[in-house]
């Protein structure tokens, strides 16, 4: 694979979080591929936003600028065979980055299946009496970038080539720059979010895998299995689980990595049964007259009963197409409705399915009163993710959002928010504290964590005052937003397929899929997705 296909993909779909909705997307980024001219010391600002996991608690995400985002893409996908070469040192990793073909639709780089880790999982407990879990506290949040070339190198290595001066110009230092230059020079944390991130942290694991298992450890790669942050090792005693963990704590703290004890397990035998609760799912008989009672039954028993897995997210959109066809729609849009309002932090999940519905069989009060519950409670909690989606279905259904949930809106003082309180504003449906929003943007620059709302809101010409006029000025060091205007880059989507149901990522939805039918079983089976297709990480 070329440099320029990897950096396509990249760019074009790497960017954004994959907790967004469908209007947050990049749109032309690749045109500009070789046209930005920035240095690899040019620093830039990440956009950071707090979004509650399935679990519920809420969890730091990251926009980066798209200046040091290019510059990063860029240099990965030069180097990337060195990188891989740094994955070489683990043979223990159960999702290591890898860019698939161009054309092949989801994200940048691939992910393992659901399947593939249980079955290595599996394995582990079959072979080994006792399983160890372990997993890294606050992963991406306290990586040191410096560790970077401690990684690629070694540390002890790494740090005489830098006492002798030796480490600059070594690609590994580079990265460490570059990935700095995501954040105004910061060198703790990366962003969750962007795919580059996956492929930074890996490099890091890797030099931990091999120092776990380096000669005199008392362990070897085969006894250990990870998926990112979260490590099972397979021993033979609760002697060797302690001198495992021993060493596990002793090799991450060398990278100034912590271990999460909350989430420390040392289990026996059938004690660790990694969760197969999508088998429950295969037995449901899409024939059966009481099917949707069943599945969602099946959906809260397992939900409850699994709450470290993503049952929601991975039962609604395995059974998405059966679900939106059915004869009883009544009785599955009230199971969804009952669902969001259980649990509005799985609005990314339960939206799609509900929004196609609505758009089908049309708006009423109740919609209207659950959509602004959501904005209302995600606001109060300051989830900005799942506020940004009840945002976005009501833009997606037409409903208004008054003054005063505008104003709680603008408080929780992001930028995404403030993107889209303007978006609905010029579609006629909010009414957002236009002069505060102007206010809190007229001495931002591209340099700030404003840059995408001050970039989207004078591209589409939603407010022509001074406050959103800065792209090509002073407030636009090197012009690069100007370049990236002029080559029609987009970072925020409006038009009308970003809010039809074909928009949802991974779901393969279309309007078709909402009509009611009677479907015989191999077209029911046509209709599910196999559970070993690549799926995110529902744990």
């Amino acid at each position: 694979m070329s440099k320029r296909t990897r950096l396509t993909r990249l760019l074009d779909r790497g960017f954004y979080p994959v907790e967004l909705p469908p209007s947050f997307a990049t749109r032309n980024f690749s045109t500009a591929i070789g046209k930005i001219t920035a240095g690899n010391n040019y620093v830039g600002s990440t956009i950071s936003f707090d979004g509650a996991t399935f679990r519920g608690p809420l969890r730091t995400f990251g926009v980066v600028n798209p200046v040091s985002y290019y510059l990063l893409s860029s240099f990965i996908a030069e180097h990337w065979s060195k990188i891989t070469k740094t994955y070489g040192l683990s043979s223990c990793s159960g999702v290591r980055p890898t860019f698939p073909a161009v054309a092949k639709s989801g994200r940048a780089i691939g992910t393992a299946s659901l399947a593939a880790k249980r079955k290595r999982q599996q394995h582990l407990a079959s072979v080994y009496p006792v399983i160890l879990s372990l997993d890294l506290n606050r992963f991406y949040g306290s990586i040191y970038t410096h560790s970077i070339p401690w990684a690629v190198l070694g540390k002890e290595d790494a740090k005489k080539r830098y006492r002798d001066r030796a480490l600059r110009g070594h690609w590994s230092d580079t990265l460490d720059i570059l990935v700095r230059g995501c954040n105004q020079a910061q060198t703790i944390g990366i962003p969750i979010g962007p795919d580059t991130s996956r492929i930074v942290s890996e490099i890091i694991l890797s030099r931990i895998d091999a120092e776990l298992t380096a000669a005199g450890s008392g362990l070897s790669s085969t006894q250990i299995y990870h998926a990112i942050d979260d490590y099972q090792f397979g021993v033979l005693s609760t002697h060797e689980a302690e001198d495992a963990e021993s060493r596990f704590v002793r090799v991450t703290s060398r990278y100034g990595l912590r271990l999460n004890d909350f989430k420390t397990a040392v289990q026996h035998g059938l004690d660790f049964a990694p969760s197969n609760f999508q088998r429950n799912f295969d037995q449901l008989d899409g024939h059966n007259d009481h099917f949707v009672e069943q599945f969602f039954e099946v959906l809260y028993r397992l939900a409850h009963e699994h709450d470290g897995a993503n049952v929601i997210g991975y039962a609604l959109k395995r059974f998405a197409r059966v679900l939106a066809s059915n004869p009883k729609q009544e009785a599955v849009q009230e199971y969804l409705q009952r669902l969001l309002y259980a649990a509005p932090h799985q609005a990314r999940f339960v939206l799609p399915l509900l929004l196609g519905i609505y758009k089908r069989d049309g708006v009423t009060t109740d919609t209207n009163r659950l959509i602004k519950w959501g904005v209302d409670v995600c606001s109060r909690r300051n989830d900005v993710g799942n506020l940004l989606w009840f945002l976005y279905a009501a833009i997606f259904l037409r409903t208004k959002i008054g003054a005063a949930q505008c104003t709680q809106c603008f408080g929780v003082a992001n930028e995404l928010v403030d993107l889209v309180l303007s978006h609905g504003r010029a579609e006629g449906l909010f009414s957002a504290p236009t002069a505060q929003i102007r206010s809190r943007y007229k001495q931002s620059g591209f340099g700030s964590a404003a840059w995408l709302p001050l970039y989207e809101i004078e591209r589409h010409g939603w407010d022509t005052t001074a406050a959103f006029r800065k792209i090509g000025t002073a407030d636009d060091d090197g012009s690069h937003y100007d370049l990236l205007r002029d080559h029609d880059v987009k970072f925020y989507l409006t038009d009308e397929r970003q809010f039809s149901v074909a928009a949802f990522e991974g779901w393969n939805l279309t309007a078709d899929d909402f009509q009611i039918r009677d479907w015989d079983r191999a077209a029911l089976r046509d209709l599910l997705w196999e559970d070993g297709r690549d799926w995110e990480n529902y744990e």
